[in-house]
């Protein structure tokens, strides 16, 4: 008897995936909204182009959701959810970048711990998914450096897809 290529997730890895898949979608709400309490017109493209990252990362996770047939959230819950995130986290750009620069390399580390529990077929859309954040980090560091061309991380990123 051979072993198989594939092996069956854990639950853990189950709901942690559904997880960061709905977080995925509030992300892209989170960041529109943000962008509309912009002040500045280079702020708001900069949250409107977060906010694609966000729904890159999702459509890149909803088939991994689909194989598995998970059932997340509704979407306007989600929104809802975003959008309410926004509104508590209205604050200045420079305090924004800062809490994001804090904050977000944790979520690489997320991201990487659910590589390690995935069933290796599905490495290769998740490992996209942990680009994304990779690519958020290095956005932020180059902003925050007040370097010119801090978006082409998040733009490299949009040309990744799975093919």
């Amino acid at each position: 008897m051979t072993k198989s290529a594939s092996s069956a997730p854990t639950q853990a890895y189950i709901d942690t995936l559904l997880l960061y898949y709905e977080e995925e979608v509030e992300g892209e709400t989170y960041f529109k909204a943000l962008a509309d309490f912009a002040e500045q017109p280079d702020h708001s493209d900069k949250l409107n182009l977060l906010a694609k990252v966000e729904n890159h990362a999702a459509n890149i996770t909803l088939p991994l959701t689909r194989k598995y047939n998970l059932t997340p959230k509704g979407d306007a819950l989600l929104f809802q959810s975003g959008q309410e995130m926004a509104r508590r986290d209205n604050k200045t750009w420079a305090d924004l970048l800062s809490e994001m620069a804090r904050l977000f390399p944790g979520y690489v580390d997320d991201f990487l711990r659910l590589e390690a529990m995935a069933p290796p077929e599905d490495l290769p859309r998740l490992k996209l998914l942990t680009a994304h954040e990779v690519a958020a980090v290095e956005f932020l560091d180059l902003e925050l450096s007040g370097a010119q061309g801090s978006v082409a991380p998040l733009n490299a990123y949009l040309e990744e897809d799975i093919t």
